[in-house]
């Protein structure tokens, strides 16, 4: 055991705090209202170590929302009301707190420390509960260490996350960011998708959607996710992180070299493409060298392998100013789930999906996964082959999950005689938690594996 490290010295340590601090905090909020608004924009009640303490915030908190005078006798009376007040040391207890501080000036430097104190703390019960779990081996290694992940990335996110929150304090946010929107000269209050129709629909890509976009093969899901993912990394600059289960990164560059150069996607494969089309294709390789698009082609990937990957790579992009924008996954039927046993496939996938949704809350940014539909839609035959929500492949919980459900539609993928249904496609929005669905009619140039708007054709970048 030479060289093992023991938290036994760890575990038996005083957590870090400050309860002097914590004193001088709460006697700034009694003494000037003003410290009370600064403080709660930094910390809430359970960043406080001492439980007392806590239940005086609460106090002075409750009478701040209500509008109410803030000093020592109206404090008292609210931990009476709440029978709080003996508990806390009564009178001479909160008189001590009024003394503790002289100025109210320094409030904002003490919450901090009082913030500081806290994240600490929860660090230290994270790798408490890390340790705890492997020593149990209740859980694979690989479900430890993404739920190790998943709060380290909280913390350093300063996500609370810590039971109810009140909606006095989600009232003035919500009101503040709508008059930003109704001021903003954008068109749109999401991340735009470079189709017109889709954002007017829509209003764009918003963070913590869970957006599927379902197809029968050969639909053409894939080339409408990296057309969507070319307008958000080249002409908006934003990061996407693509993860490309089914095809090899190599291809993907291809149908993007196709796409963005309006190159014949079949001829640029086999080496067959005209002279004249050399320099599109250098242009368009200079604009996707410059783009901030990350692909893992990893094709024996499990959800906790995404989560892991997406997060590492969202903090990183973080620390240089330009976070990740848009997540895709193509497509979900290859993800495997945790080393769990699941009964069935369904129940394998609807863990899957609610996992994807959970990383779409976590890191506040829109997480398109790409998905089949069942051959129902087949089978019901040429006259009624558009999909429906029931068609979606393995589990109803992807619908349950998604935000929204888009369904991508050729007709003339079925009719192929009928030249006129070539270039015609539909984006059926099958469902939308907050706004309204119907068909969205779009051209396909297949030849450069390309979707464009149906009122006018993409004009080149």
């Amino acid at each position: 055991m030479c060289g093992m490290p023991t938290f036994a010295g760890v575990i038996e340590k005083i957590p870090p705090q400050a309860t002097d601090v914590e004193m001088a905090v709460l006697g700034a909020m009694l003494i000037e209202k003003e410290a009370i608004l600064k403080v709660v924009d930094i910390i809430n009640d359970s960043d406080f170590y001492k439980e007392t303490h806590r239940q005086i915030f609460l106090g002075i908190f409750d009478l701040y929302v209500e509008n109410q005078p803030v000093d020592l006798f109206t404090v008292s009376e609210s931990l009476k009301r709440s029978r709080m007040f003996d508990k806390v040391g009564g009178t001479p207890y909160l008189t001590s707190l009024i003394n503790s501080v002289q100025t109210a000036a320094n409030v904002e430097h003490y919450a901090l420390i009082v913030r500081n104190k806290s994240m600490s703390r929860r660090l230290i019960n994270a790798g408490s509960k890390m340790v705890s779990d492997a020593f149990n081996e209740q859980d694979s290694p690989e479900e430890i260490l993404d739920k190790s992940q998943a709060v380290l990335f909280s913390i350093s996110q300063l996500k609370r996350g810590v039971g109810f929150t009140s909606v006095a304090k989600l009232v003035m946010p919500v009101l503040q960011k709508l008059e930003k929107l109704h001021s903003s000269t954008k068109e749109i209050s999401g991340l735009s998708t470079g189709f017109k129709d889709l954002d007017a629909k829509t209003a764009g890509f918003h963070p913590s959607e869970l957006i599927i976009l379902a197809a029968r093969p050969s639909m053409g899901k894939t080339a409408l996710a990296l057309n969507i993912a070319e307008h958000v990394a080249i002409i908006e600059k934003k990061p996407v992180a693509i993860f490309s289960l089914e095809m090899k990164q190599e291809v993907l560059m291809s149908r993007f070299l196709a796409s963005l150069a309006r190159v014949n996607a079949y001829k640029l494969r086999n080496g067959q493409y005209n002279s004249k089309d050399w320099p599109r294709l250098t242009s368009a390789a200079g604009k996707i060298a410059e783009a901030p698009i990350f692909i893992d082609d990893d094709s024996n990937i499990s959800v906790i392998d995404i989560r892991t990957r997406v997060r590492k790579l969202a903090t990183e992009l973080q620390t240089k100013g330009n976070p990740l924008a848009l997540v895709i996954i193509d497509y979900i039927q290859f993800i495997h789930g945790t080393d769990k046993k699941f009964e069935s496939r369904q129940q394998e996938v609807s863990n899957i999906s609610r996992s994807l949704k959970a990383l779409a809350k976590d890191l506040d940014l829109p997480v398109v996964v790409l998905s089949q539909l069942s051959r129902r839609t087949e089978d019901r035959g040429r006259k009624d082959n558009k999909p429906q929500l029931s068609d979606l492949r393995d589990s109803g919980a992807i619908e349950q999950d998604a935000d929204i459900v888009a369904m991508l539609y050729r007709e003339g993928y079925y009719n192929r005689e009928d030249l006129d249904l070539q270039k015609k496609a539909t984006l059926i929005i099958a469902k939308q938690r907050n706004g309204p669905i119907g068909d969205i009619n779009l051209i396909f140039e297949g030849e450069y594996t390309k979707f464009s708007d149906e009122s006018k054709l993409q004009a080149n970048y």
